[in-house]
């Protein structure tokens, strides 16, 4: 089975990267305390630090779908240091309930990208 992956970009607010930085820890700390599927949960930001992008591997949608239930709380004030979504991709096949869930997230102006059919490749773990 191929493993459901997201990518997601979004602009950081002016002055606040130290409290994303905070938030972020918090929520990297919740989510590997409380989703054992996820195979990785890593955020990255670029050198100006007004760009997070936050990527996801999860075993399959089902796994997604834990995380966007679980997160409720940290999504409600995920935008206090975030200002707008630039890019969303998911790669892998999503059930229909993933998708349901993921359009009341989808607004015109965001760029998301969809792709569902999984070529090939694998996975590697704790390989350094």
């Amino acid at each position: 089975m191929a493993p459901f992956i997201y990518v997601g970009t979004t602009s950081v607010k002016p002055g606040r990267l130290p409290d994303l930085r905070n938030q972020l820890a918090e929520v990297i700390d919740f989510v590997e305390t409380n989703e054992p599927r996820m195979t990785a949960f890593h955020c990255y930001l670029n050198d100006a630090g007004d760009r997070l992008t936050i990527v996801h591997v999860h075993p399959d949608s089902a796994s997604m779908e834990f995380h966007m239930q679980v997160n409720a709380t940290h999504f409600a004030t995920a935008f206090d240091n975030l200002d707008t979504v630039i890019s969303e991709q998911y790669c892998g096949t999503m059930t229909d309930a993933l998708k349901a869930e993921l359009a009341k997230w989808d607004e015109p102006a965001i760029k998301v990208i969809r792709m569902p059919v999984h070529v090939g490749g694998f996975t590697r773990s704790n390989i350094r």
